[in-house]
């Protein structure tokens, strides 16, 4: 096995005899380390011997080698930490890198990413042992994370091994991991690790870069990591963004696309590993191992109750349900209690990463027409999120929007992300004519008439302004634009033959009744909108914003306090009285099984007057004291008052979902007239405070994720028509139709009933049913005319399938 110099051969345990295997001396050495350090010097040069002859034929290594590698890195690491394991870690360093490693400050301040060719004629053996030497000796605290950690990188730039390659890559993630676990967190590693990766991205393409291969391929795997240690939620801070960032302004479209789909994509993928988390400690506490085969200790006991007390406590989570206010209150510690942003929201610099982004995309057959989608995405949620001004990037969307260009739908559905508020009308009237053109014309199909309809009014929405009339009547603006007409004309396609077009038109007619109910006619404004419409309702024009004079729906909340006490004391007063009552009707029955006819006391005499009434004024306050009324105050009173609220009182979670509620009721009541009816019968059954109870949550059915900013180009897609089906799709609906009916015509198995009926007739021919049948009432005696006929359900009735 290993070498040393042949002595005397005694008996085994002797010491020449221990040291001819290294497993052995490896053993002895961290036993006793000063006692065998001869040994192990022996060995470390006799090391250094073999590294000398590989480096003169790199492709034959000595088979005692590897062997020897291993044994020097296990034990310096352990035994010899220091100047030792310093020294041995730079032996395999630069039996790596095939040469000697310049210690000068250019070196240091550039990353080359290149190797001599003695290093890349290394056999694969030998590399794969030096590496795993490294992991080791990096593992157990010997080398500085940064120094291995460029080692790494310009090995999987220049190494075609791609074993190898995912080795170093899991290596890295992972030891950066373990760097910030809970309360190991150390932030100068961190600063360090980050300058390293920032280098390594933005060196790409730059001068004395290198190899432009090697620095793709380094590039690429910073970029991944950088995104793999943000989704494990490992670095979230803006310096982690500020990498991708400059990843997004890299010359290799790979590099761009990759830290492209990360700010499109990673709240979505987070979501997805929290929710596979979720699950997976679900099903683990539902695995309860009771040992029932199993000798019955004390150990074994206090394991059943913990799983038990796991698998209940798992239970109340999941039965209350996911709630957003609840967990910003978690109070597991500064690492739990930081809210986490979208990526996309912590951008140092979003207006020149936009135009970096926009002046690549103008540049004609530079890059392909994939990569250019991913592009118009990510400028227009960038746009979007974060209100800019690119006025330029509307007209050149304009040009991507004909009616066969190829992935139409998804430049509409990017062309809405693109639109916020504080863009001027004027610049989304050209979108809506190109659009309306284009898509929203009858020699177009219907799927094409949808999906721009569709699209204008998801546009609209985003820019209310460009629906004011008082915006297109300045400077003859409404000749150019006029919206009330252009509005009408898409309200008319509600009525439209195609089901799909139809949908569309009521969607935007629905829209316009609720936003600015004026532009439609007065038959299409329906009783919402008529309401909306007398009472002047119109969108805010372009820069007038509505301004907030405290926290929205403080008033709100105290008058539906003051009502909810009042309704409460109230409830306690009617309880009492009707106690008080029944005491008194059982005093009344006590007295009058006492007493009889002939001994009643005066007082019960019948023939006695009873006493005038005496009507008694009602009190100024009376039951409504202290219940606030907002109907009666003035709009400065309401505004006085929630100033008040908002300045001396501190919001709870319970009191913050309310408001928001309550606000949502009151918009509600605006718009629908028919709600102030149903909020007197809910007050008149007692349910009007039910609704707004300390624990409810709001039922959302829609399980997707809602990111902020995006749109799918789904939502804005036609909807589907009912087309034409196959005898084969017809069938297949038929047969899904019959077993649904028959799984669900009753619960349980089948009835005795249909027992009998299936019993064969010899085992039942001799049974008092079938001898008394024909005999007494209902028997076959009876004329069949005489039979009750079946009508209405008992006529439909089917039988049970056998």
């Amino acid at each position: 096995m290993g070498g040393g110099s042949v002595g005397v051969a005694t008996g085994a345990g002797t010491k020449v005899d221990v040291t001819l295997k290294l497993s052995q001396l490896q053993n002895l050495c961290k036993r006793d380390p000063k006692g065998y350090r001869e040994d192990y010097d022996a060995q470390v040069r006799r090391l250094e011997s073999e590294c000398g002859i590989l480096k003169l034929s790199p492709q034959t290594p000595s088979p005692r080698l590897i062997e020897l590698i291993q044994f020097a890195a296990a034990v310096s690491s352990s035994s010899y930490k220091g100047e030792e394991s310093d020294r041995i870690a730079t032996i395999f360093i630069e039996l790596l890198v095939g040469g000697t490693e310049s210690k000068s400050e250019s070196a240091k301040a550039n990353v080359h990413m290149t190797m001599p060719t003695t290093a890349l004629q290394l056999h694969r053996d030998v590399r794969k042992s030096c590496v795993s030497a490294l992991i080791l000796m990096r593992n157990k605290g010997v080398i500085e994370p940064l120094k291995l950690l460029e080692l790494f990188f310009r090995l999987m730039a220049v190494v075609p091994d791609k074993g190898l390659r995912e080795q170093l890559y899991k290596h890295m993630v992972n030891d950066i991991r373990n760097i910030n676990k809970k309360g190991k967190r150390d932030e100068k590693v961190n600063r360090s690790i980050q300058s390293f990766l920032h280098r390594i991205v933005n060196m790409h393409g730059g001068e004395g870069a290198g190899d432009e291969a090697s620095t793709d391929i380094a590039a690429k795997r910073a970029t991944d990591m950088v995104c793999e240690l943000y989704r494990r939620k490992v670095w979230t801070d803006d310096r982690t963004v500020a990498i991708l960032a400059s990843a997004v302004e890299s010359k290799s479209v790979t590099v761009m696309s990759r830290a492209m789909r990360f700010f499109l994509n990673i709240e979505e993928k987070m979501a997805e590993d929290k929710q596979k988390e979720e699950d997976n400690a679900w099903d683990a506490s539902q695995k309860v191992d009771l040992h029932l085969f199993s000798r019955k200790t004390k150990t074994r006991r206090r394991h059943v109750e913990r799983q038990l007390k796991n698998r209940k406590k798992e239970q109340k989570k999941r039965d209350a349900g996911p709630d957003e206010w609840l967990e910003i209150r978690d109070d597991e510690g500064v690492e739990e209690a930081r809210k986490l942003y979208p990526a996309i929201e912590l951008l140092r610099d979003p207006h020149g990463l936009a135009e970096s982004v926009f002046k690549r995309l103008k540049k004609p057959k530079s890059i392909p027409y994939r990569n250019k989608l991913l592009m118009m995405n990510f400028l227009t949620r960038l746009v979007g999120n974060h209100e800019l001004m690119l006025l330029s990037l509307y007209p050149f969307l304009q040009k991507y929007m004909g009616g066969h260009q190829r992935d139409v739908t998804a430049i509409l559905a990017y062309t809405v992300q693109g639109c916020h508020p504080s863009v001027p009308p004027e610049e989304i009237h050209g979108i809506l004519k190109t659009i309306a053109h284009n898509f929203i014309t009858e020699r177009c199909s219907e799927e094409q008439m949808a999906v721009g309809i569709n699209a204008v009014r998801a546009i609209c929405a985003r820019v209310p302004s460009v629906l004011s009339l008082e915006e297109t009547d300045v400077g003859g603006a409404s000749a150019a634009f006029d919206a009330e007409a252009f509005t009408r004309d898409i309200a008319a396609y509600s009525n439209h033959r195609d089901r799909s077009v139809s949908i569309a038109g009521k969607g935007f007619t629905n829209f316009i009744r609720e936003t600015f109910p004026t532009l439609l006619q007065g038959k299409n404004r329906g009783l919402k909108g008529s309401g909306l419409h007398r009472a002047n309702t119109k969108p805010l024009r372009y820069g007038e914003k509505k301004v907030s004079s405290g926290v929205e729906g403080a008033d709100l909340l105290v008058e539906y306090e003051s009502r909810k006490a009042a309704y409460q004391q109230n409830k306690e007063r009617a309880n009492n009285s009707d106690t008080e009552d029944d005491d008194d009707d059982d005093n009344e029955e006590v007295d009058a099984e006492m007493f009889s006819d002939e001994e009643a006391p005066e007082e019960m005499s019948s023939d006695e007057e009873a006493p005038e009434l005496v009507v008694v004024e009602k009190s100024e306050k009376g039951q409504d004291d202290g219940v606030l009324d907002l109907s009666t105050m003035t709009p400065e009173e309401r505004e006085k008052l929630k100033q008040e609220v908002s300045a001396t009182r501190i919001f709870s979670t319970a009191d913050l979902i309310k408001m928001r509620k309550l606000v949502e009721r009151e918009e509600r009541l605006k718009r629908d007239p028919r709600e102030a009816a149903r909020r007197k019968r809910a007050i008149a059954r007692g349910q009007y405070f039910e609704e707004l109870s300390d624990d409810a949550s709001d039922d959302s059915g829609d399980e997707d994720i809602n990111i902020r900013g995006a749109v799918n180009p789904h939502d804005i897609m036609a909807e589907a028509s009912r087309k034409r089906k196959s005898k084969a799709e017809k069938l297949e609906r038929i047969i899904a139709g019959r077993e649904k009916f028959e799984s669900k015509a009753r619960a349980g198995g089948s009835t005795n009933t249909e027992k009998e009926r299936r019993k064969n007739f010899l085992m039942s021919k001799s049974s008092r049913a079938a001898r008394s049948k024909g005999r007494g009432k209902g028997g076959l005696s009876v004329k069949r005319g005489n039979s009750k006929a079946q009508t209405g359900h008992e006529a439909k009735k089917r039988r049970r399938r056998m």
